[in-house]
C-alpha cells in the first residue's frame, strides 16, 4: 500500500467542496452535507479496500485504532446533551447515550462489545488505552473542544456530534464491514468472531437511528434556518474533516515503518473530561 497519498501533516485534511454555510437556505441543506458525505466515503472505501488484503497482525493493528472513537463518542454525546434545551432532539440523543452505554448493562456498552470483538480477532490483553495514535487523540481532543466552546453553541455540537457522530458514523462503519468480512482471515475464523458491535451498528438497529436524527435534525435545525443552520453545517463540515483525517492517521500504520515509529498516547478514559 502506499501511504503517501493519505498522510496529511497538517492536521486535519480539509474538503475541497466550496460550501457557504452561512448563506445555504434549509432547502439546499441537505445536498451539500450530502455531497460531503458523498466526497468522505468515496476516499474511505479506497482505504477500506485495505482490510481485504491485510494480513491478522496489520488488520488488529488497524482496527484498534477505532476503538478510541467509541470511546470518547459517549462522553462527547453526553456533553453535547447537557448543553442543549429541553426538547425532543435532546431526549432522542439521549436515548442513544443511553444505548451506547448498554441499556444500564456495563457489559453491553459499544466499547466494551468492540473489546469483545478485538479479543475475539486474537487481540491480546494489552492495555489498549495506551495504544491510541497520538494524532488521533489530537483530533478527537480538538473536536472535544470545538464541542463545549459555548461560541460555536448546541447547533454548531449537533453537526459535530449528531449529524457527523450518528448519522455519519454509521455510514462509514457500514462500509468498513463489508471490506472487513471479505478478508480471508475473518473468513476463516468468521464462527469464532464476537460479532454483536457489528450487529448493532450495521443493521437496522443504527439505520434507524441514523434516519430518526437526520428527521429530527431537519425539523429541530434546518427547517428553522439562520444562524443555528450555519452552525450547524459548520459543526459537520469539521466533523468530517476531523473523521476523515482519522481514518488517513490509521490507514498509514499499514505500512510496517510507520507503524513502528508512529507516535501512541494514552486516551484519557470514557469519563475524561479534560479538553486543554
Amino acid at each position: 500500500m502506499n501511504t503517501t497519498e493519505y498522510v496529511n501533516t497538517s492536521g486535519v485534511n480539509h474538503f475541497n467542496a466550496d460550501i457557504r454555510w452561512d448563506t445555504i437556505s434549509p432547502d439546499a441543506f441537505w445536498s451539500a452535507a450530502d455531497r460531503v458525505q458523498e466526497e468522505t466515503l468515496a476516499q474511505a472505501n479506497a482505504m477500506f479496500s485495505t482490510l481485504r488484503t491485510a494480513d491478522p497482525e496489520t488488520l488488529r493493528e488497524l482496527l484498534i485504532q477505532y476503538r478510541y472513537f467509541t470511546v470518547y463518542y459517549i462522553t462527547d454525546l453526553a456533553l453535547l446533551i447537557a448543553g442543549m434545551e429541553d426538547g425532543p432532539m435532546r431526549s432522542f440523543l439521549a436515548d442513544i447515550l443511553y444505548d451506547e452505554l448498554g441499556c444500564g448493562k456495563s457489559n453491553g456498552a459499544h466499547p466494551a462489545l468492540y473489546d469483545k470483538f478485538l479479543s475475539s480477532i486474537g487481540v491480546d490483553d494489552r492495555d489498549l488505552n495506551s495504544e491510541a495514535l497520538a494524532t488521533n487523540v489530537a483530533l478527537l481532543d480538538e473536536a472535544r473542544r470545538r464541542l463545549v466552546d459555548p461560541v460555536n453553541g448546541s447547533n454548531y455540537g449537533i453537526g459535530l456530534r449528531g449529524m457527523g457522530g450518528e448519522c455519519v458514523c454509521q455510514v462509514y462503519i457500514a462500509q468498513l464491514h463489508a471490506h472487513l468480512i471479505d478478508n480471508p482471515f475473518i473468513r476463516e475464523h468468521k464462527d469464532k468472531i464476537d460479532w454483536r458491535f457489528w450487529d448493532l451498528h450495521v443493521g437496522e438497529h443504527d439505520i434507524e437511528h441514523r434516519e430518526k436524527t437526520r428527521a429530527l435534525i431537519n425539523t429541530e435545525v434546518v427547517a428553522r434556518g439562520g444562524t443555528g443552520l450555519e452552525k450547524l453545517g459548520l459543526g459537520y463540515e469539521y466533523s468530517m474533516e476531523s473523521w476523515r483525517q482519522f481514518w488517513i492517521n490509521i490507514f498509514a500504520i499499514a505500512e510496517p515503518a510507520i507503524s513502528r515509529t508512529a507516535d501512541r498516547k494514552p486516551v484519557r478514559g470514557a469519563v475524561g473530561l479534560q479538553i486543554n
